[in-house]
C-alpha cells in the first residue's frame, strides 16, 4: 500500500510538470509509448541513458515526426528531435522525419555530448538546445565567432556553462526535473539504462541574462519547441500561419 502511494505520489509530480503541455495537446504519454522501444534500442547501441532521449524528445517536439520549426520565417529543425541541417549532416541523418533515423542520430549525438562535458546532464540540455560551441563559450569565458560572423558570448561572460539565455536556462531546469521524474515512475527498465550522467546542482539565471536571440548559436543545434504548438491542419499549406511574436523567435508548426 505504502509503495503505491508513493508511485502515485510520484504520478502527481510527473502530471504536474506536464500539464500546460497536456492541456494543449493531449496524448502526448500514447505518443511516447510507441517510441519508448526506439529509444531504449539506440540507447543501448550507442550506450546513452534513455532517459535524456526521451527528455529532449519530449522538450523538442512532444514526440511528434512531422514537426518543422520555423524562425524568422523560415524552416530552421526538422523532426520529432529537432535536427538542423547541419548537425543532420553530421550525423547522416537523410530523413529527420523518420524517428527511427531521428532518434538513432540524436542518440550518438547525445553520447557525443555526454563525452564532451563530462556527463553533465544540464550541459548536455544546454548544448542540444544552444549549440555545443555556445555551451563552451559561457564555460570557458570566451567570445566565440561563428562561420557567419556572429559573436557569441562579445562580453566573455562565464558562467556555469548554461548560456545565459532565458529559453535555455527554462530547457535546462524543465528538462532536469522531467528526467528526475520519468526516473522515479521508471519507463525504462534498469537493463535499458545506461549509466546516468553525472547531474550538477542548478543554479538560477545570471542576473544579466540577455534575451536568448540576441546571441543564439544556431550552426549545431536547434533551439525549444514552444509549448505553444499550432493547431493540427490536415494539409500542410505553402506558407505556415506564423503570429507577428514568431516572425520575430522561433515558432513550430505541426502537420
Amino acid at each position: 500500500m505504502r509503495r503505491c502511494i508513493m508511485l502515485q505520489a510520484v504520478w502527481l509530480i510527473v502530471l504536474t510538470a506536464m500539464t500546460s503541455a497536456e492541456a494543449q495537446e493531449p496524448g502526448v504519454r500514447e505518443r511516447a509509448r510507441q517510441y519508448e522501444p526506439l529509444i531504449a534500442a539506440s540507447a543501448v547501441r550507442h550506450g546513452v541513458d534513455p532517459r535524456l532521449l526521451w527528455t529532449i524528445a519530449y522538450l523538442e517536439s512532444r514526440f511528434r515526426p512531422a514537426a518543422i520549426s520555423y524562425k524568422d520565417g523560415k524552416p530552421c529543425a526538422y523532426g520529432m528531435m529537432q535536427f538542423v541541417p547541419a548537425t543532420a549532416a553530421r550525423y547522416g541523418l537523410v530523413n529527420p522525419h523518420d524517428p527511427g533515423q531521428a532518434i538513432d542520430a540524436a542518440a550518438r549525438y547525445v553520447r557525443d555530448l555526454t563525452r564532451r562535458f563530462n556527463g553533465d546532464t544540464r550541459l548536455v540540455l544546454a548544448a542540444y538546445n544552444s549549440g555545443e560551441g555556445t555551451v563552451e563559450a559561457y564555460l570557458m569565458g570566451r567570445k566565440l565567432v561563428l562561420p557567419t560572423g556572429k559573436i557569441i558570448n562579445g562580453a566573455g561572460l562565464k558562467t556555469d556553462g548554461v548560456p545565459p539565455y532565458r529559453e535555455t536556462q527554462g530547457y535546462v531546469s524543465g528538462g532536469t526535473a522531467i528526467y528526475h521524474n520519468i526516473s522515479a515512475i521508471g519507463i525504462f527498465s534498469e537493463k535499458q539504462k545506461a549509466p546516468a550522467p553525472a547531474t550538477a546542482q542548478l543554479t538560477s539565471p545570471p542576473g544579466n541574462a540577455v534575451p536568448e536571440e540576441a546571441e543564439r548559436s544556431l550552426y549545431m543545434t536547434p533551439m525549444t519547441v514552444s509549448t505553444k504548438l499550432t493547431a493540427e491542419p490536415k494539409e500542410l499549406p505553402i506558407t505556415p500561419p506564423i503570429s507577428a511574436r514568431a516572425e520575430q523567435t522561433r515558432s513550430i508548426y505541426i502537420p
